[in-house]
């Protein structure tokens, strides 16, 4: 999260932030070890348990996002309120969502053929899994332009890193052993809309305009079925409000969780 968005929401709220099992500064998983979506939600429960924390209000980012739907969903009794910036509350659309977009870009460089292969992936109602890997092969095709995809600007708002090279080339190794076994696993691929429908608690979207990831059809699902959800979108952000327009969402947040 952005320095500057840290330091709004830690002024007036205790931030406590998770490194999901196995990623960023968590403990590595083995290869040979077992790692289900389930795990990752009840991780979140036995956190809150041994912080001896009654209620506390809960922030996802992306697939974060679609996580605190589920960790709500199971435990309702646990969750003040629930944040949800720039979610995929349902992963094949997000991907179609963010391969249409980045079509686009590839037309922008002259570059037909792999916008074709974008738009073909996007449009062919191939299995969830297969839609990943086009997602992965055509994003790394893109080289240092893939965030153009996320943002309404040249992606260099996205380039600041807390971490030395080695750092981040660790950080990437264990995060492709954590998701390979998601991966294997599937259930990161059901949409969790249908969740949302049975929250009572208070929830806030907040979306980028140009996100690819929270696409249109999601927006419009969460906002005509979630029983009391609230709508952010920012107008000139995409898939990361928190670093591209720190000071908004730390106010954003702060007023939600205090007066949900």
């Amino acid at each position: 999260m952005h320095a500057a968005s840290v330091s709004a929401l830690i002024s007036q709220l205790r931030l406590i932030g998770i490194d999901q099992r196995g990623v960023w500064r968590s403990e590595e998983i083995g290869e040979s070890e077992p790692l289900a979506l389930e795990d990752l939600v009840e991780d979140c429960e036995q956190l809150r348990k041994e912080l001896g924390i009654a209620k506390w209000s809960v922030l996802g980012h992306s697939f974060g996002g679609l996580l605190g739907v589920r960790y709500a969903g199971k435990y309702p009794d646990s969750v003040e309120s629930l944040i949800l910036e720039g979610p995929s509350l349902d992963l094949p659309k997000s991907l179609q969502s963010w391969l249409r977009k980045a079509a686009g870009l590839y037309e922008s460089l002259w570059k037909s053929e792999q916008a074709n292969a974008c738009l073909t992936a996007a449009e062919d109602n191939r299995p969830p899994l297969e839609l990943l890997h086009s997602f992965f092969e055509l994003g790394q095709g893109l080289g240092e332009l893939r965030m153009k995809v996320y943002t309404p600007n040249d992606g260099n708002n996205y380039t600041e890193m807390q971490y030395s090279s080695s750092e981040t080339e660790e950080f990437g190794r264990r995060s492709f052993i954590h998701l390979s076994k998601l991966m294997e696993e599937g259930r990161m691929f059901d949409p969790v809309l249908p969740v949302l429908k049975n929250l009572k608690v208070a929830v806030l979207l907040i979306k980028g305009r140009y996100d690819p990831i929270t696409c249109e059809e999601q927006t419009r699902s969460f906002v005509e079925n979630t029983l009391n959800g609230t709508l952010k979108i920012y107008e000139d952000c995409g898939h990361l409000p928190h670093f591209e327009a720190p000071d908004r969402f730390a106010e954003d947040v702060i007023q939600f969780v205090t007066h949900p």
